[in-house]
C-alpha cells in the first residue's frame, strides 16, 4: 500500500519516496495505479474521441460504423503502451547513467520513472479539463482538437507538424517530469544533483524528437 501511495507522495515528498526506491524498488503497484487512473482518463475521453472520429469518417464520406468497440478496446490497451514506454524510457536512463556513473540499476531506474509518470497522469487530465471547459464533445470537430497544448508550440501560428511535436514536447508538465527524474537518478544512484538532471534533460530531448519523427510520419502518410 505504501508503494501505491508514494504516487501521490512524489508530488510533494520526492527525496523521501526515490529514498525509499534507492533501498526496495517497486514497480508494479505504482504501475498499476496509473493504469488504473489512465483507464478512468480514457473512458471520460470516449464521448470526445467519438466526437472526432465521428467527424472524421463524415468528411471522409460517410458516417461508418460506430467507433465505439474500438474505443473501449483502445481504453483497456492502453496500460500495455504505458508499459512499454516505461520500460523504454528506464532502458535509455540505464544506458546514460552507465556511461556517465557506476552502477545503474535498471530496477531502480523503473521504479524512478513509473513514479514520475504521475505527471503524464495529470497531463493528460488538464487535456481534459480544457476539452470539458471548451464545450463538451459538441466541440471538438477533428482529432486536433483533442490535443490540448501547454508547451511552446503556443507560439507558433500553425502547431501542427515536425516542429510542433518537438515545441509541444517542452510544457510545464514534462519540466516537472524532468526535474522529478533528476531528483530521483541523483538520490536513488547517489550522484551530483546536475548529474541527474542532465540525464533526465537528454531523456527530455529523445522523447520530444521521438514525438517529432512520429509526426513527420504522419505528414508524410496524409500527403
Amino acid at each position: 500500500m505504501r508503494a501505491l501511495l508514494d504516487l501521490v507522495n512524489v508530488i510533494y515528498d520526492p527525496i523521501a519516496v526515490f529514498e525509499r526506491v534507492r533501498e526496495k524498488p517497486r514497480f508494479w503497484a505504482p504501475f498499476l495505479g496509473l493504469a488504473a487512473l489512465q483507464i478512468v482518463i480514457g473512458f471520460l475521453m470516449i464521448p470526445y474521441n467519438r466526437a472526432a472520429m465521428r467527424s472524421v469518417m463524415s468528411t471522409a464520406g460517410g458516417p461508418g460504423p460506430d467507433p465505439s468497440v474500438f474505443l473501449v478496446l483502445g481504453v483497456f490497451s492502453a496500460p500495455i503502451g504505458l508499459a512499454l514506454f516505461l520500460v523504454l524510457s528506464a532502458a535509455v536512463l540505464w544506458i546514460l547513467v552507465s556511461v556517465l556513473a557506476a552502477g545503474a540499476n535498471f530496477k531502480q531506474l523503473l521504479s524512478v520513472v513509473t513514479y514520475v509518470g504521475i505527471t503524464a497522469i495529470v497531463a493528460q487530465l488538464a487535456g481534459l479539463v480544457v476539452l470539458i471547459l471548451g464545450g463538451g464533445p459538441e466541440s471538438v470537430t477533428s482529432m486536433s482538437d483533442l490535443r490540448a497544448s501547454f508547451g511552446l508550440d503556443l507560439l507558433l501560428s500553425e502547431r501542427s507538424g515536425a516542429l510542433g511535436a518537438l515545441l509541444s514536447a517542452v510544457n510545464p508538465f514534462s519540466i516537472w517530469a524532468l526535474v522529478l527524474t533528476g531528483l530521483g537518478v541523483s538520490v536513488t544512484h547517489k550522484t551530483s544533483r546536475a548529474l541527474g538532471m542532465g540525464v533526465a534533460a537528454v531523456l527530455l530531448a529523445v522523447g520530444a524528437l521521438v514525438q517529432a519523427g512520429f509526426a513527420m510520419i504522419g505528414m508524410g502518410r496524409g500527403a
